[in-house]
């Protein structure tokens, strides 16, 4: 299994555009072949600053959902309407 986080602070003019295409592009990743879980948090300490926790089964489903409209839309949206850097990170847990 491989899980994906990933944490982006939003501008504040572009926050509800941003919680409006994350709502719709878990929901949409949830449904793929190889996700185990996908979801997403609105961090209590940052303002308008999301945190994403995924599990996929392995390296194809992800390469899989990083290949679909709505995640390429999504990444090139959320890096537009950021104000840091994306922070992603891939952790390989071990069966």
């Amino acid at each position: 299994m491989i899980i994906i986080t990933s944490e982006v602070v939003i501008t504040p003019e572009h926050w509800q555009e941003a919680l409006d295409q994350t709502r719709a592009h878990v929901e949409a990743s949830r449904l793929e072949p190889g996700c185990i879980s996908h979801r997403f948090l609105i961090s209590p300490e940052i303002e308008h600053c999301l945190f994403f926790y995924e599990e996929w089964r392995d390296r194809a489903a992800i390469d899989r959902h990083f290949q679909q409209d709505y995640s390429k839309a999504i990444s090139k949206n959320l890096t537009a309407w950021a104000m840091n850097k994306v922070k992603i990170g891939f952790h390989h847990v071990l069966d």
